[in-house]
């Protein structure tokens, strides 16, 4: 299901027709605020691991920012794509906003993460200022991150990939595409920034380029590598950005 056409759905979702996007000009601080289901919060370090990739990944120049973690939340599924494409998690968020819910959102990034599995994509779902991503197992193996390391590549396994996963639909939830992402040669490996991700081994993706018109290297026989930076590209997109949740 592409992103357009569930968005093209949203309105039957009740109250979600009364929820409209205000402009700030400029965000000087970005808010992002994460929530678990009942079954990630099992696995110890979920939210620590969380909040310091997020941290990682998104404490750029031209913003502060204030990452929260919410709470935990019971869920229908544990699906991390299904759980926003079915209108849920949306609607969880929306009832939030009116004091109807238990949660309480924030403008920018409303996150939450499942147990979901995380083999077949779609593994999780980013819309405006909503997103949900499964994998809470695998983001529990993940190491603390050590600030004094901004992590430019890492190894492309299970964990790492999950977390980037998280970071790519935040991206979303804040307007970024797959074409903001970049891959760039690293050694005797291929790297993919958060937004192109695994996309960039996918032989039925038929980018090339970034939107910015950086070209992508050539991927057979070389390994595979993962970084949580945004490319120039995608952050020359969140410099303007000026969005967020507001009732009409």
């Amino acid at each position: 299901m592409k992103r357009r056409a569930f968005l093209g759905t949203v309105g039957s979702l009740g109250s979600l027709g009364v929820i409209g996007y205000t402009s700030r000009s400029p965000v000087e601080t970005l808010e992002i605020r994460f929530w678990l289901s009942e079954q990630a919060a099992t696995y110890d370090g979920v939210p620590d691991r969380i909040r310091e990739y997020l941290q990682l990944a998104f404490d750029l120049e031209f913003w502060t920012l204030e990452v929260s973690f919410g709470g935990t939340v019971p869920v229908s599924t544990e699906d991390g794509a299904n759980v926003t494409i079915h209108g849920e998690w949306p609607s969880r968020v929306v009832a939030g906003y009116f004091g109807r819910g238990e949660i309480t959102p924030v403008a920018d990034v409303n996150l939450l993460v499942t147990d979901g599995q995380m083999r077949t994509a779609p593994t999780g779902y980013g819309i405006p200022h909503i997103a949900s991503v499964g994998g809470a197992r695998h983001i529990a193996e993940l190491e603390p991150v050590e600030f004094g390391d901004r992590y430019d590549v890492v190894p492309y396994r299970t964990p790492e990939r999950v977390m980037q996963v998280l970071v790519h639909e935040a991206g979303h939830a804040l307007g970024l595409n797959h074409d903001h992402g970049v891959t760039f040669r690293k050694g005797d490996a291929v790297a993919a920034s958060p937004m192109l991700s695994a996309y960039a081994w996918d032989p039925e993706y038929d980018g090339d380029r970034s939107s910015c018109g950086t070209v992508y290297p050539e991927t057979d026989d070389l390994g595979r590598k993962l970084t949580f930076s945004f490319s120039a590209c995608a952050q020359r997109r969140l410099e303007g950005y000026q969005g967020g949740f507001t009732r009409k």
